[in-house]
């Protein structure tokens, strides 16, 4: 008589479906509740929305057309606006459950899901609408065709989907070519993705990706390549070369993307994995090819220019598949843990805008608290997922509870700075109209395209043009595209924010006469600098601007007007 009790089924997809619909009720209840403003970005994109092109000034429309869509329904509230990137990154993660449950089985696609949807890139990303929400779950719709075709499981329904994510991820952000590199990759170093891809489903995915994108293609190609052409300026390869110092700031910055277990997860598995045969098994190696030439090319970037920490995000779909995939089949390993514990610690050690104290507590904290929890669980791998998942969901609630503090909590707990850039512009808005209405002003000047954007946002619907002044003589932003209006040449109210380019507009006007300050305190810095955005006030007539020649530029060289007070640090 057999006595042996059957293995216990556990319902990962249940566990998943829930796990994601609780995590997208909580993030969207936070943006709907946030006191937080549009950041300047966000307001650009939105303003892009008022008209649906096949492309804008520096991105593709993708991220146009999604708040379009949106605010068409809900408005142009703060949360309506940001409301996409919370469902958009559900999504994603609900195609990582999928494709890990295909290529390891349910527990390692409900490790994969959980991993991206509580990544602390995805974390802030989900509270705000960026280029990089829309990308993601096209990136991982493709990596689930990739898989399916590959596998002989999707057939004709498969080749069409990874068609329509290819096509749709360029009109989200160029950096889906990373996508294409990594196709590339697969097919040099892989049999079975040669097979699938190189064959008639193969070509179908191909046109109808190209169907995709040829618009915008044209768009650019009627536009002077502008979106293009900005995209390679941002890359910035004209300054100084080789930086080996970014490299440090690349690697801490990743932690901080993927967090810090993850990503020390995804390192040492990508140098110490083994398969049955000793060898990289075919779908680990699929997934390093969709992984390890992003790492590698925003590392190179980074070291020869400059790398903004979320410029590497598409590596991490994969990521988190591998490491969901590695962590939950190895065997305990005592050493894995203590080098998480030890890099976890020094990470923290570099991570700026903390005292010398609270990195020492919170890296000794973090350490011992992944010791421990290594005891717990007798040193298996699969408990560094459930540490890093543990981890990143009190990052999410502190995230969450930061957004939702009132301006003097979040003061006093010293998050003023992480916060400025969403903070401040509704005030700055009213006081530059009211000041605009007190002179009669014809126009309003500004001289930064964040405070352009910002103060286009929270004065829709104003009857007064809203200029942008023009430092290098041609437009060099999408505000600066906006016409320079016949008003210019009357009463404009000059809303200035940077000391240096005052003598400059200066010398573009006839009159300019100054007329006061505007103040919006934004809190303080954690040494105690208060933390102020600080306009200074002209109302100028007679535009006549000179040529921007090197000359021109030259004669202003050190000039300032009304240079921002010295910061005073106070105990407070």
């Amino acid at each position: 008589m057999n006595t042996e009790t059957p293995p216990k089924h556990i319902p990962y997809a249940t566990i998943t479906v829930a796990a994601l619909t609780i995590l997208l009720i909580v993030r969207v209840t936070a943006l709907i509740l946030s006191p937080l403003n549009l950041y300047a970005d966000e307001a650009q994109y939105w303003r892009w929305g008022d008209t649906l092109e096949w492309g804008y000034y520096s991105k593709p429309p993708l991220i146009a057309w999604v708040i379009h869509t949106v605010t068409s329904v809900f408005g142009n509230a703060e949360w309506a606006i940001r409301l996409p990137g919370a469902f958009l990154h559900t999504i994603a993660a609900s195609f990582l459950f999928l494709t890990g449950r295909a290529m390891y089985g349910a527990r390692a696609g409900m490790f994969a899901a959980l991993i991206y949807a509580l990544m602390p890139a995805v974390i802030l990303s989900s509270g705000i609408i960026s280029t990089d929400g829309v990308l993601m779950p096209l990136w991982a719709m493709g990596l689930y065709f990739i898989w399916q075709l590959r596998a002989e499981n999707g057939g004709w329904p498969s080749a069409i989907g990874l068609g329509v994510a290819i096509g749709a991820g360029f009109l989200a952000k160029y950096a889906m070519i990373y996508f294409l590199i990594g196709i590339a990759l697969a097919l040099l170093i892989d049999r079975d993705t040669r097979k699938a891809l190189i064959s008639y489903k193969g070509a179908l995915a191909l046109m109808i990706a190209g169907a995709i994108i040829a618009p915008h293609i044209a768009w650019n190609a009627a536009h002077d390549f502008k979106t293009v052409s900005h995209t390679v300026d941002n890359a910035n390869l004209g300054g100084d070369l080789l930086n080996p110092g970014n490299a440090l700031t690349f690697f801490v910055d990743q932690l901080g993307v993927f967090g810090p277990i993850s990503f020390l997860a995804l390192i040492f598995g990508i140098f110490v994995m083994r398969s049955e045969d000793q060898g990289i098994m075919g779908r680990d190696r699929l997934l390093l090819c969709f992984t390890l030439p992003v790492l590698i090319i925003i590392l190179s970037q980074a070291v020869l220019s400059r790398a903004n920490a979320n410029w590497a995000a598409t590596a991490y779909p994969a990521a988190s598949l591998l490491v969901a995939a590695w962590l939950s089949r190895a065997r305990p390993n005592l050493g894995l843990w203590f080098w998480i514990a030890g890099i976890s610690f020094a990470a923290i050690q570099l991570v700026p805008d903390m005292n010398f104290l609270t990195r020492l507590l919170i890296g000794g904290i973090l350490a011992a608290a992944i010791i421990g929890f290594g005891y717990l669980v007798k040193h298996r791998p699969s408990g560094l997922l459930w540490a890093s998942i543990g981890l990143h969901t009190l990052v999410s609630v502190a995230f969450i509870t930061l957004a939702l503090l009132p301006a003097d909590k979040a003061s006093a707990l010293g998050f003023d700075n992480a916060l400025k850039r969403a903070k401040g512009w509704d005030s700055a808005t009213e006081q530059i109209m009211q000041a605009a209405r007190e002179v009669n002003a014809t126009a309003i000047l500004i001289d930064e395209r964040e405070v352009w954007h910002s103060v286009d946002y929270y004065s829709d619907g104003r009857d007064l043009p809203l200029i942008s002044w023009r430092r290098y003589g041609v437009p060099k932003s999408f505000a600066e595209t906006q016409p320079m209006t016949d008003a210019i040449d009357a009463r404009v109210l000059v809303a200035s924010l940077h000391p240096k380019f005052r003598p400059m507009m200066r010398d573009d006007f006839s009159t300019f006469e100054d007329i006061g300050e505007i103040e919006i305190p934004l809190g303080r810095r954690s040494n105690g600098c208060p933390l102020t955005r600080r306009f200074r006030l002209y109302l100028a007539s007679g535009y006549d601007a000179d040529a921007r020649t090197p000359e021109w530029d030259a004669s202003f060289k050190d000039k300032v007007e009304f240079r921002n007070p010295p910061c005073k640090k106070t105990d407070a």
